[in-house]
């Protein structure tokens, strides 16, 4: 049996219907529609088809676009499409010259001969399907009345009209142009929800305008923040910290629209809260989390702590089976630190990291937390021990920033391990206790730095002497409560590996900014899945290292090997040797893997004297080298993977009858926009900002430099 088809043809609010052939060429179709309109002129008109259910407006330009019709008409069981009708720009006519090129029939247009004068081709925007969004009435819209109100709201921008509801609720919404009273345009839409399906459907559109000015602005008054958040999601779902300022720039460059500041802020706020849900609820969630985390990745912890009566939040400790057996080919030293949390609720995460074989970073426990005090710094050290109790560990090295909380908890749980104060806080510490601008101010901290990394106990003494001697009280009374087997190299009881600093923890810092401003759900699973990818792509990575160690360590030998080249090597004894340098000479003993300068000892790492006797021995550098440098040590450390997590049995709303229900702790957002970065030091140092305009370093930049030139 034959299927009949019937097009129907939409020009400047006029419309005609005609049966549509199966034998019609996209010619036959012009020529039908010329014959319809008789004002249009042959090349001066564009084509757009839709074949309803589908709302997507298609180009119709050729005889191929013209057999896609008939096929769609099949795909979709419909037998009717629309066929929109546009003149075409006057920019884009050409004026056409009577010059022919010699070798070719191609005539020249006069816009070749205008150089730089010559008018630029029109962009295409981001909005050009929105015109089509509203077109007939029957048009249905899957997605109920949300999906309808911003349609209607992108196809008004796109056409250039605002309206105003006469009836808005979730069954009916009526609409009409908002010149309706002033001008009495005629434009009206009136939809309705289909109780069927629960698709909304458009039962009356009047989509001619009697008013004046229709036209596309670059402001539109219905761009609003929810409009902005629908054409936004995706930005944020690929980069939730992205900024509003950028936003409004990519907004101008894609759609060609002018949006205030505050809107896009509205409406990016609004797109992270349909992403990731509200704050409050994400807190329910965490118990599900901690289930399903253990039930997938067995021998991890989570531990969650909340009011017995009111069910609030108080702290969580989560720690992953993989990283506590991976942190086993680490070296026994871990960095603890804390970072702020920017979301609604605020707190703190306590973090303890290792350093893998090549020097990266490796998250071993981390804690969530509503301030950093001993209470919560005891919580965090109680369960890392109970974790280290069912793991063979080894004697854990602990550095951090010398809190006060982290001090006094830290004896009482790790008393045996060594704990060593990070070098760049004690120096800013001790450089805040002098004026600005005075000359002790540079200087006893330096003075404090050749202490700090004397390597020998005769190097410590002569320096602390100079020390104290210049600082005077202000360095006794500093040094009163410091034990110096916390901080010297030379008195420090464990392995330090040379690490005198906290660096690491700010690496993990920066590795989970973009997560602290999320709910605290979207944390704890950020975390997980950023780390469930880095063992994944380093493992990956060690299968094609062919080398004995680890890139950054090879490295690391290769120049510790040119340093010595023109050195000359004494022999005392079989493994006993004397190395003769430009200024003074060291004792290397390969037997204990001992060099007088002590930096083999303290770094366990072979020195530049240690490699110039190891290669006179006639040995190889690399069975000198700690086995926790190796690449098999890496391969062993990201051999352990954390596993995925499916949420496809998330609980939304029903908990059951007797299941807890976590609330958010009690907290109050302080007024004002949050503070995305911490307060710097005045220690700290921070990059000095030249004008890349006027050359001078005032704190402006080339965009707002105002200086005449």
């Amino acid at each position: 049996m034959d299927t009949s088809y019937v097009v129907k043809f939409i020009y400047s609010g006029e419309a005609a219907t005609v049966p549509l052939l199966h034998n019609w060429s996209f010619l036959d179709l012009c020529n039908s529609i010329r014959s319809r309109f008789p004002d249009l002129i042959q090349g001066k008109f564009m084509l757009r088809y839709i074949i309803p259910p589908d709302s997507t407006s298609c180009f119709l330009e050729s005889e191929v676009d013209m057999r896609m019709i008939f096929r769609n008409l099949v795909r979709y069981n419909s037998d009717f499409v629309e066929v929109f009708v546009t003149d075409l720009p006057s920019s884009s006519e050409s004026v056409v010259s009577n010059t022919v090129c010699e070798d070719s029939s191609t005539m020249l247009e006069e816009n070749d001969y205008l150089g730089c004068y010559r008018a630029e081709a029109p962009k295409s925007y981001m909005t050009k399907g929105w015109e089509s969004y509203i077109h007939s009435e029957g048009q249905k819209f899957e997605g109920g009345v949300v999906e309808f109100r911003d349609k209607l709201r992108k196809y008004a921008i796109e056409i250039g009209f605002s309206y105003e509801f006469v009836r808005n609720d979730k069954v009916r919404v009526i609409a009409q142009c908002s010149k309706k009273h002033s001008q009495g345009c005629n434009w009206l839409v009136k939809a309705h929800l289909c109780r069927a399906n629960g698709f909304f459907m458009i039962k009356m559109l009047v989509n001619v305008h009697t008013c004046h000015g229709v036209i596309r602005l670059q402001k539109s008054k219905m761009m609003g923040s929810k409009v902005v958040k629908s054409i936004v999601l995706d930005k944020i779902r690929a980069n939730p910290n992205k900024k509003a300022i950028d936003i409004a720039d990519e907004i101008k460059s894609d759609y060609g629209l002018d949006v205030a500041y505050r809107t896009v802020w509205y409406g990016t706020e609004l797109a992270k809260t349909a992403l990731h849900g509200d704050e409050a609820e994400s807190y329910a969630q965490l118990l599900w989390f901690s289930e399903s985390v253990m039930k997938s990745n067995p021998d991890s912890r989570i531990a969650i702590e909340f009011h017995r009566e009111t069910h609030r939040f108080q702290r969580m400790f989560v720690t992953y089976g993989a990283w506590m057996k991976g942190f086993q080919s680490c070296r026994p030293i871990l960095f603890i630190d804390a970072t702020f949390i920017t979301n609604k609720y605020k707190g703190q995460i306590i973090a303890a990291s290792a350093k893998d074989a090549n020097q990266g970073l490796y998250p071993v426990a981390y804690a969530i937390v509503d301030s950093e005090n001993e209470s919560n710094w005891r919580f965090f050290l109680e369960v890392l021990a109970e974790e280290f109790a069912k793991h063979p560990m080894r004697r854990v090295t602990f550095i951090s920033d010398r809190h006060v909380g982290l001090v006094s908890a830290f004896p009482r749980l790790f008393p045996n391990n060594p704990h060593g104060f990070c070098f760049r806080h004690l120096m800013a510490n001790l450089s805040d206790k002098f004026p600005a601008g005075s000359y002790l101010k540079d200087r006893i901290p330096y003075l404090f730095m050749c202490c700090a990394y004397s390597r020998t106990p005769e190097m410590y003494q002569f320096n602390m002497e100079i020390l104290r001697s210049e600082g005077g009280d202000i360095v006794a009374q500093f040094l009163e409560d410091l034990p110096k087997e916390n901080w010297c190299m030379a008195y420090f009881n464990g392995e330090r590996f040379g690490e005198m600093t906290n660096n690491l923890a700010e690496s993990f810092n920066n590795w989970v900014l973009p997560l602290k401003s999320l709910p605290i759900l979207d944390i704890n699973d950020g975390i997980r899945v950023k780390s469930m990818a880095s063992i994944a792509a380093r493992k990956q990575d060690a299968q094609e290292w062919l080398s004995e160690l680890c890139p950054a360590i090879e490295k690391k030998l290769k120049e510790n090997l040119e340093v010595g080249r023109h050195w000359r090597v004494s022999r005392s004894d079989t493994y006993v040797y004397e190395v003769h340098c430009q200024k003074y000479n060291s004792m290397v003993n390969l037997e204990t893997r001992f060099c007088s300068c002590g930096e083999w000892q303290l770094y366990s790492f072979p020195c530049s004297h240690a490699l110039v006797v190891i290669q006179q021995h006639g040995s190889s550098p690399y069975l000198y080298v700690n086995e926790l440098y190796k690449v098999e040590k890496y391969r062993e450390t990201y051999s352990f993977p954390i596993n995925p997590l499916p949420s496809i049995s998330k609980p939304v709303h029903d908990f059951g009858r007797d299941a807890v229900i976590l609330q958010p702790p009690l907290t109050r957002r302080p007024p004002g926009r949050p503070r995305k970065k911490r307060f710097r030091k005045r220690s700290e140092k921070t990059r000095v900002i030249k004008c890349g305009r006027c050359g001078k370093c005032e704190g402006h930049n080339r965009k707002s430099c105002t200086a005449p030139i």
